[in-house]
């Protein structure tokens, strides 16, 4: 056979009506297998984790005015089965996984039509069809209400009934850090690689390379005594060869793609980027906010604030990815209220402090002049005493 022959393709495959890549490597790549992957369950938790943990706050808008509402119930504690953090997560990971998530909702015991209950399927569940312009879900072997399902989309073509799954559409990438991890666990378990070699010119008889083998380990094996070779004995140690070595940099970059799959900064799960990524960590947690979670975020956004009632919605508080050092966030605080943009109490909220009273009441920029509030006459910022005194 020429040595510049190519092997067949693999067959394409078509998953959820789309035509993917062939998977190049052989390997078998499932949810669970791709989870194998500590890039991927990394990258995955990563993703799944930080928006878990995002406070999800409703808010509605006034005029020109933002103003914060309490949470709903189905937010703060969808079923008796979920709780809210596991929701987000459960949603996250599917989304990451599968491309699709999907919510079922009870809409008995909820309140201003919101749902009652929210609870996370599982996308291999859930069977989509589209016939005309409507929509149908099949759970299992139960066709349920449209109404009653919420179906969030990772990466979706235009008309297509469901989001791409990255664990199809990348199947090679996956495969090839499964085939990897394959190969050395194979090199370290189960190869016949020695760690070195004692040569001789002389001949030894079967028995006798025995004894020198068990003689040598028991007087050198986890002791590091000097050794003494007699009779032409050479002790060589067997080195590592260059494929072996070019494997673990294949590694690195094999963590660099699968982040690049989730968007994630390679450094954040393992792989390779700069070399001072601790010099700036407002920096860094801006960027990962904008560049990574933002599109994660504004899904779920979108999805949860259409089960809220007209001209309210939902959004995520990003502030705890965003904050600096004490120092320069108590410099940001102290410029803002100066400049008029927050108040103290705003500020104050910022840092998990009770507000106090007067100081939802704005400063103007320059020193000495007027309150900018609902009163003209409003104590001084910071002093809570009665302006009759």
């Amino acid at each position: 056979m020429s040595l510049f022959s190519k092997r067949s393709a693999p067959a394409p495959l078509r998953h959820d009506g789309f035509m993917v890549g062939p998977n190049w490597t052989g390997e078998t790549v499932t949810e669970e297998t791709a989870l194998e992957v500590s890039t991927v369950l990394a990258c995955v938790s990563l993703l799944a984790d930080s928006v878990a943990a995002l406070p999800l706050i409703a808010i509605r808008d006034v005029g020109t005015r933002t103003e914060r509402l309490s949470s709903p119930a189905w937010i703060t504690d969808p079923a008796p089965t979920v709780t809210a953090y596991e929701l987000m997560h459960m949603t996250v990971t599917s989304l990451a996984l599968h491309g699709n998530a999907y919510w079922w909702m009870d809409w008995v015991g909820g309140e201003a039509g919101q749902p009652g209950q929210v609870v996370p399927l599982h996308p291999d569940n859930v069977t989509v069809t589209i016939v005309g312009n409507v929509r149908t879900y099949t759970v299992g072997a139960v066709a349920v209400p449209a109404e009653n399902i919420l179906h969030l989309r990772w990466f979706t073509p235009p008309q297509a009934a469901k989001g791409i799954s990255p664990i199809h559409q990348q199947r090679t990438t996956f495969g090839i850090a499964l085939a990897q991890a394959r190969h050395l666990a194979q090199f370290y378990g189960e190869g016949a690689t020695p760690s070195s070699v004692l040569e001789t010119d002389a001949e030894l008889t079967p028995e006798a390379a025995r004894v020198l083998q068990a003689t040598w380990e028991s007087q050198h094996r986890r002791h590091r005594k000097p050794a003494v070779l007699s009779g032409g004995l050479k002790w060589r140690p067997v080195q590592a060869s260059a494929a072996e070595m070019e494997l673990t940099a294949s590694r690195i970059e094999t963590v660099n793609e699968i982040a690049r799959v989730f968007r994630i900064p390679p450094y954040m799960v393992g792989g390779s980027g700069p070399s001072n990524v601790y010099s700036n960590t407002e920096a860094l947690g801006l960027q990962f906010v904008q560049y990574g979670l933002l599109p994660w975020l504004k899904r779920i956004e979108a999805a949860a604030s259409s089960l809220m009632p007209t001209a309210m919605r939902v959004e995520f508080d990003t502030s705890a990815f965003l904050r600096a050092d004490t120092i320069n966030r108590f410099r940001a605080h102290q410029i803002g209220i100066m400049s008029g943009i927050l108040s103290p109490n705003e500020a104050r909220q910022v840092e998990n402090l009770e507000p106090y009273e007067g100081g939802n009441d704005f400063v103007m920029a320059l020193p000495g002049a007027p309150m900018a509030g609902p009163s003209d006459t409003l104590p001084p910022v910071g002093v809570d005493n009665d302006p009759a005194q």
